[in-house]
């Protein structure tokens, strides 16, 4: 009796269903033809509805403009396109799967710390559609699946009835469709401003969860579920941590504790295995990045429930205790189904302790949330489905017409919702994808392109960072100039991957009248003419694009540099003395630093005036490390992309090849090859020839064949398991049913943990600090600061608490505890607030009669920042 409930809620009508199975046995002539016509129409129905969502999607992008042959622009966009073109017409058929790139940065290796999946997708389809055409569609293609794939696998994993599985998918819809932020990730907004990888990590991760929450209930399904772990994890970090963590769930779920343990055990030794050629040298290489671990605060509550989202999650929480309470409608929900919702709950739940506690594990805390708002909209959607199934069910085609009718008129007030509440994302895809040549100034840029072109191992070429640069499409579109000139640049898209972008930045700031400084670890300098023209010359970059009449006339006024083009408001100029070489034999006197915060140090060696004159520091050399005599001409033989080869005559000198250093790099010569600041690579040859190439680490190499063989096992699997298709229903895993202790457990825990992280959040106490400071509450303020300085992971960060710290107390008139503090912060750290701290340090060791202690302290302030208030202050007084 269950089995026939079942079937006229999955099917609607009893009458249909019956002939589906009957036509299952093999009748002769018509009625065959029409049982096939009729298990025909589920499959028809969902390639409907899939052309449908991806019609919508479609729809609000513009699909002229997607098949516009013009090169996309806007946001992280303009910047992505160099890279992706490479990519697809050279690097990865050619077999550089994981490549270097020279063109930005002074090298860097492209995708070993960012997402591949996504990018070969484009490269593939830039084969058949031309690129242009390729990236837009290949950067919205999991936008477009999304929707539909959630209908389809409701049906057809879970048997969900058609109200559910469509509203399900309507809930994905929204979820795409919302306008609350343009940077979390997965929504079109957030896509069209570059975050088009996050969209594929959000499609998989969704994939994943639903075969996780069946995998014990059929045979093998734990090796789909790896597959699509898997590719999430290529395709987005952050999503690959949900789906990791929320199969905890199954432990919750499922009565047999050990077997399922099992189970998870092999799905993830699968999915870190298939992962392995990319994830494990990753995971071995991790710490020469920057850390990408800003967070951001709420402006109000708001921004957890997204306009565009609100019907969705009301009407799933109208529909939540009809579920409950009704026994018809309880009844009618499987244990499968309620297996999956639950699941998803949970998810979500976990994606939103990641967010709360994001702040102290040093992740960016606003990737986990959009997890919870896909997830959430998914199981509100089947929750109106089924309710609506179940109550509208009845005997006869009048029911089916009234579930019918009452589906799509839920459906299109959600649409006409979401129609309103759509403002930006056509306006964006406009402008997106007119591409770059559409754009107002883009006509004067490329005048002065002749005066920029170069090669690839041209001198480097630095650009003024200028708001107004979104004019040519985003305020990111010069780091897209190789692309257009030839040479490379010196800033671009992946800071977090070189380890040359902190002082890329410093000198972005040196030439620009309104720098960008991203980077919260290390703070960005100010115009300076003057000092910028010592770093290109490090840097070997010999020309400059500016933008801006205040950047201009500073650099003109320098006499340094020497105009070359222009087209306004554009300008050419190249360096007066460049005497930069890619390799170059040291004479400056070296000294040899540990290794320890090696990135930290050098960056401050190259941002300090003195240090720079003074020395070159090498990490992880021998100490008796000595700087050649006199220079020599170093011969340059060979340059590819993974291969340099120099010629000296100054055997056993060091030489400073002006490249990025990285692990991958290794010396096919005789010698020895270190870190040199500010991240360059620095030879001590033992032969005339210096060879270097770039190749893989024995882990990588590992990681290749731990790729191909569980690859290689899943190929087997799959034929092994067509030759079983009698067992292939089979449970592997008793499910269990719904187990309350267990479950009280998990949410209990979750929620404790959340509230915790919640309310010890650093950032938290931080602003309740200064909101203490501010009413004069100096014991609480300084306690509050003590406490955000302890629980900040970020060294610029905790360098700010532990200033405000000392400033509570020297409000507090607690003078030695201040300078305690200050010293403290003196010691340990080099980013912003040093200057400020000096001078007051300094100042209160003179009020307390200690002049003579702190004249070191005041040396340092003026030796080292020389043009600081600060420092001018101290001076004058």
């Amino acid at each position: 009796m269950a089995s026939d409930t079942a079937a006229v809620l999955c099917f609607g009508n009893p009458v249909r269903y019956w002939r589906r199975v009957m036509c299952h046995h093999r009748l002769p002539g018509r009625a065959c033809g029409r049982g096939v016509m009729m298990r025909r129409l589920p499959l028809l129905a969902d390639m409907a509805l899939m052309l449908l969502f991806a019609g919508l999607t479609i729809s609000v992008l513009g699909v002229r403009f997607l098949n516009s042959p013009n090169m996309p622009t806007g946001g992280d966009t303009a910047s992505h396109v160099l890279y992706a073109w490479h990519y697809a017409k050279e690097l990865l058929f050619s077999g550089n799967i994981l490549p270097w790139m020279p063109e930005v940065f002074g090298g860097f290796p492209f995708l070993s710390y960012y997402f591949p999946l996504p990018f070969i997708i484009i490269a593939v389809l830039a084969k058949g559609l031309g690129f242009s055409v390729a990236f837009k569609w290949g950067a919205f293609a999991a936008a477009m699946l999304l929707p539909g794939l959630v209908q389809v696998l409701g049906r057809r994993w879970f048997s969900l009835p058609w109200p559910a599985s469509i509203f399900g998918a309507v809930g994905a819809f929204a979820f795409l469709l919302h306008e609350q932020n343009s940077i979390w990730g997965g929504n079109l907004l957030s896509t069209l401003s570059g975050e088009f990888t996050y969209s594929y990590g959000v499609l998989f991760a969704v994939l994943a969860c639903f075969a996780w929450s069946r995998a014990s209930e059929t045979r093998g399904g734990w090796i789909v579920a790896a597959l699509l772990e898997a590719a999430t994890g290529y395709c987005h970090g952050f999503p690959l941590l949900v789906v990791g963590f929320s199969t905890v769930v199954l432990l919750v779920e499922n009565s047999n504790f050990r077997r399922t343990a099992w189970l998870l055990v092999r799905g993830h030794l699968l999915a870190f295995c298939l992962l392995g050629g990319w994830l494990w040298p990753m995971l071995e290489m991790h710490g020469y990045t920057i850390a990408n671990d800003a967070s951001w605060a709420l402006s109000s509550w708001g921004d957890l429930f997204p306009l565009g989202l609100r019907p969705v999650f009301v009407a799933g929480g109208v529909c939540l205790p009809v579920c409950l309470l009704s026994e018809r409608v309880h009844a009618a929900i499987t244990s499968q189904q309620a297996r999956a919702m639950r699941y998803l709950m949970a998810a979500a739940a976990l994606a939103c302790l990641g967010y709360l506690a994001g702040e102290q594990l040093g992740l960016a805390n606003i990737r986990f949330f959009p997890m919870v708002w896909l997830f959430a909209a998914i199981v509100c959607g089947w929750l109106v489905g089924i309710v609506i199934s179940v109550l509208a069910a009845g005997n006869g085609r009048g029911s089916l017409l009234s579930r019918t009718m009452l589906t799509l008129a839920l459906c299109l007030g959600v649409l006409g919702w979401l129609a309103q509440t759509v403002r930006k994302a056509p306006d964006w895809s406009l402008w997106n994808h007119a591409g770059f040549e559409s754009k107002p100034q883009w006509h004067n840029l490329s005048k002065i392109f002749p005066a920029m072109h170069g090669t690839l191992w041209s001198p480097r070429l630095v650009f003024e960072h200028d708001p107004t640069n979104n004019d040519l499409g985003s305020t990111r579109a010069l780091e897209a100039l190789p692309l257009f000139i030839g040479r490379p640049v010196l800033e671009g898209l992946y800071m977090e991957s070189a380890l040359l972008c902190p002082a890329v930045y410093l000198l972005q700031s040196e030439v620009s009248a309104q720098p960008s400084s991203p980077l919260v670890r290390f703070p960005s300098g100010r115009l300076d003419p003057p000092r910028a023209a010592e770093h290109m010359n490090f840097l070997h970059a010999d020309t400059l694009l500016l933008r801006s009449e205040q950047a201009k006339n500073a650099v003109e006024a320098s006499g340094l540099f020497e105009k070359t083009a222009e087209s306004p408001p554009f300008a050419v100029y190249r360096l007066r003395n460049f005497t930069s070489h890619l390799a170059q034999v040291v004479t400056q006197p070296i000294r040899v630093r540990p290794q320890k915060e090696w990135l930290e140090d050098s960056f401050a060696w190259f941002r300090t005036h003195n240090r720079f004159q003074s020395y070159l520091p090498v990490y992880g050399a021998p100490a008796g490390l000595q700087a050649a005599p006199a220079a020599t001409v170093v011969r340059t033989l060979s340059l590819e992309r993974h291969r340099m080869h120099f010629a000296t005559d100054s055997v056993g000198s060091p030489h400073l090849i002006k490249v990025t250093w990285h692990p991958r790099w290794r010396l096919g010569s005789a010698g020895s090859l270190y870190k040199a600041g500010p991240g360059f690579m620095l030879v001590v040859p033992r032969e005339h020839d210096i060879i270097l190439e770039y190749g893989h680490t024995p882990i990588g190499i590992a990681g290749m064949a731990a790729t191909t063989l569980s690859a290689a096992f899943v190929i087997f699997w799959q034929g092994w398991g067509k030759r079983q298709q009698a067992d292939a229903s089979a449970p592997v895993v008793a499910g269990g049913g719904f187990h309350p202790i267990r479950q009280a457990i998990f949410w209990g825990t979750v929620i404790v943990a959340g509230f915790w992280f919640a309310t010890q959040s650093p950032e938290q106490l931080y602003r309740r600090a200064h909101a203490k400071l501010l009413a004069k509450q100096y014991d609480a303020a300084t306690s509050l600061f003590l406490r955000s300085f302890n629980g900040r992971r970020i060294p610029a960060r905790k360098e700010e608490a532990l200033f405000w710290l000392a400033k509570s107390y020297e409000q507090a008139d607690q003078k030695n505890a201040a300078m305690k503090r200050y010293r403290q912060l003196t010691g340990v750290y080099d980013g912003q607030w040093v200057p400020e701290n000096l001078y007051a340090y300094v100042r209160l060791g003179r009020e307390a009669g200690q002049a003579v202690q702190v004249e070191p302290y005041a040396r340092r302030l003026i030796d080292e920042y020389p043009d600081s208030s600060w420092a001018k202050k101290l001076i004058w007084k």
